[in-house]
């Protein structure tokens, strides 16, 4: 991590020194009859240009390195998906089976297990009726009995009279 650091921070002052000697190497190249504003005009010019045309290099180099990785993406993506659609196709075959299989259990085991049951359930109810061992019956019976309203001596007025 520390190599990478210093070769990162000498490739920086590299870059500096390289920019100062071209920066100075065209100052002296320009022509006597120029001022120093001119003269740094043109210069600037340069640099522009030349960072212009490394932006365009970087560019295209990213386009490039795109289209490459989606054609990999591509080539190997596919061939998964197929694979996985032939699994999906077994996957909802299994469900399917798991399906009737749950159909069938419920129609062939718990069904009649259930008619049993309701069956035995009726016969012990008809015979707790019977010998009136239904308590709940009876003592619906009572609280019936208990809060019956006593009736009014006052016997109801005809609708025809009225």
């Amino acid at each position: 991590m520390e190599d990478a650091r210093r070769n990162g921070i000498l490739a920086g002052v590299a870059a500096f020194v390289l920019f100062l000697l071209v920066s100075v190497g065209l100052y002296l190249l320009g022509g006597d009859d120029q001022s120093a504003l001119e003269k740094l005009r043109d210069i600037a010019i340069i640099f522009i240009v030349l960072s212009s045309v490394v932006v365009v290099i970087l560019l295209a180099a990213i386009t490039a390195a795109l289209a490459y990785l989606i054609l990999q993406i591509k080539d190997r993506v596919i061939p998964l998906l197929e694979e996985a659609k032939g699994s999906m196709g077994e996957v909802t075959g299994s469900a399917a089976r798991i399906r009737s299989t749950t159909e069938f259990v419920t129609d062939e085991a718990v069904k009649p297990l259930l008619k049993i049951t309701g069956s035995l359930s009726r016969m012990r109810a008809m015979r707790d009726v019977v010998t009136g061992k239904n308590q709940s019956v009876s003592k619906l019976a009572k609280q019936e009995h208990l809060t019956e309203r006593p009736r009014s001596s006052v016997p109801p007025a005809d609708k025809q009279g009225s």
